[in-house]
C-alpha cells in the first residue's frame, strides 16, 4: 500500500496593511489538507491593530501574531516549511534572504508577489525578489509580462493568483459613490487638489447620493506606501461652507461600502477590481495621464476611462467582456500557483542559486546594505536601536568624564 504524502506546510510572512491584504487570500487558497501558519513581521510600516482586523476582514479564525525580525529570522532557522510565502515588500525580502540567508531561501520552495495591479510590472519589482522560486501574479498579461524579464536570480515560475474579492457587499440608507485614493498617484499636489475639487463639484451636482473617500488607514498609520499630501489633509483648505453635507470620508474593508453603489471612482487603484466584481459601474480618470507612471496603462481597452467631467455627470461605465479574462478575472481554474509551489517542494525544491549575485562588499556595498535595512525594518530594527542606544550611553558617560575632569 502506498504512503500517503506528508502535508505541505506553508508559512506566510506579511509586513504591510495592503500585504497582509493579500497574504490572507493566498492562505485561504491553500488546500485544507496543508498546515498553514500566516505572521506579520515588525518592520517600517508595520500595520496597527486596526489595520490588521481590516485587512484579516473576518476571513481568519485568528488574527495573525505579531514577531519581530529577530524572532522571524530564528523560526526560519530552526523550522524548514515546505513553501514560505513573503508578502512583504522588496527590501525585507532582500534583507532577510539575501543578507541573513546568504540568498537561499530557507525553504523548500520561497514565493513573493506584489498585492495589486503589476503592469507593466518593474525591473526594480523583479530584481527585489531576484532570490525566491516563484512570483505570483493576478492576470493573463501580467504573467507574459513577467515572463519576458526572467530568468532573474532563481526564479523559476510564474503562478496565477485571482486579485478580486467577490464575497457579498455591505449596503447604506442611501446610494452612494466612492472614491477610491491612492497614496502615490496622481504624484504631483496640484493634481490632487483638483482631483478633490472635482469631487467636491460632482458631489455639489448630485445631492441625491452619497460621496465616499474611503481611505486605507487614518493620518498617522504606516502603510505600504508613504502618502504625500493626503486628501484629508487637503480638505482642510477647503472652506466649511464649501465642503458638501454628502461628501464624507470613511474607512474599513472596501466591500462593506459597495452594496447600494452608483458607481466607483478611482485614479488606477486595485479597488476598482473589488467594484467591477461587484457589478458596480466604474470611471478610472484620465485627466492626469494615461502612462506608467500613473499606474494605469493596465486599464486601456477596459472602457471604463473617463474625466472628472463624466464623473459629475455620473458616466460611470462597465467594463469590456474580453479585457476581463485577460485583465484579473480570467476563470478560477486557470489559478495555479498552489499547484506548481506543491509540485515544486513535492520535487524537493532547489538549493542551487543560477544567475544569483551576492550582495556588493565595500563601502558602497555597506551603504546599500545599511539603506535597505532602514527601508525594511526602520524604527523596528532591535540592532539599530541598541546601537543608537549604545552610542547615546557612551556619549553620556564620556560627558561625566569630562566635567569630573575640569572639576579635578
Amino acid at each position: 500500500m502506498t504512503e500517503a504524502a506528508p502535508p505541505i506546510s506553508l508559512l506566510v510572512v506579511a509586513d504591510s496593511d495592503s500585504y497582509l491584504k493579500w497574504a490572507v487570500s493566498r492562505l485561504l487558497e491553500a488546500p485544507s489538507s496543508w498546515r498553514t501558519e500566516l505572521l506579520v513581521v515588525r518592520n517600517a510600516v508595520t500595520p496597527s491593530a486596526e489595520q490588521i482586523t481590516a485587512a484579516v476582514d473576518g476571513r481568519l479564525e485568528h488574527e495573525p501574531a505579531v514577531v519581530s525580525f529577530d524572532a522571524l529570522e530564528a523560526r526560519l532557522r530552526a523550522e524548514r516549511p515546505d513553501v514560505l510565502l513573503l508578502a512583504c515588500r522588496g527590501p525585507l525580502i532582500q534583507l532577510l534572504v539575501e543578507e541573513r540567508f546568504g540568498g537561499v531561501p530557507p525553504c523548500k520552495v520561497a514565493v513573493a508577489g506584489i498585492p495589486g495591479i503589476w503592469l507593466p510590472p518593474t525591473e526594480l519589482g523583479v530584481t527585489l525578489r531576484a532570490s525566491v522560486d516563484m512570483l505570483v501574479v493576478h492576470s493573463v498579461r501580467e504573467r507574459a509580462a513577467v515572463a519576458t524579464m526572467l530568468p532573474r536570480g532563481r526564479i523559476r515560475e510564474v503562478g496565477l493568483a485571482s486579485l478580486v474579492d467577490d464575497r457579498a457587499v455591505g449596503g447604506g440608507e442611501r446610494p452612494r459613490v466612492i472614491f477610491a485614493p491612492q497614496a502615490l498617484v496622481p504624484h504631483d499636489v496640484d493634481h490632487r487638489r483638483a482631483l478633490l475639487a472635482g469631487l467636491v463639484a460632482a458631489a455639489h451636482a448630485n445631492p441625491q447620493l452619497d460621496w465616499i473617500i474611503k481611505l486605507r488607514g487614518t493620518e498617522g498609520e504606516a502603510q505600504t506606501h508613504a502618502e504625500h499630501a493626503s486628501f484629508p489633509a487637503l480638505a482642510r483648505d477647503i472652506p466649511a461652507a464649501g465642503w458638501p453635507a454628502n461628501l464624507r470620508f470613511a474607512h474599513g474593508p472596501l466591500r462593506d461600502y459597495l452594496g447600494d453603489c452608483a458607481g466607483f471612482v478611482t485614479v488606477s487603484s486595485t479597488a476598482a477590481l473589488e467594484a467591477i466584481a461587484a457589478g458596480v459601474p466604474v470611471i478610472c480618470l484620465d485627466d492626469f495621464g494615461v502612462d506608467a507612471g500613473a499606474i494605469n496603462v493596465v486599464f486601456e481597452g477596459s472602457r471604463l476611462f473617463g474625466s472628472l467631467t463624466d464623473l459629475a455627470r455620473l458616466g460611470f461605465r462597465d467594463p469590456d467582456p474580453a479585457w476581463c479574462h485577460d485583465n484579473y478575472f480570467h476563470p478560477a481554474d486557470e489559478s495555479d500557483w498552489i499547484a506548481r509551489a506543491e509540485a515544486m517542494a513535492r520535487d524537493g525544491g532547489t538549493a542551487t542559486l543560477a544567475g544569483y549575485r551576492a550582495p556588493r562588499g565595500g563601502m558602497r556595498g555597506a551603504a546599500r546594505r545599511a539603506r535597505r535595512r532602514h527601508e525594511a525594518l526602520g524604527s523596528a530594527d532591535t540592532p539599530l536601536r541598541h546601537l543608537v542606544a549604545s552610542t547615546a550611553a557612551g556619549a553620556v558617560r564620556a560627558l561625566h568624564r569630562a566635567r569630573e575632569g575640569r572639576g579635578a
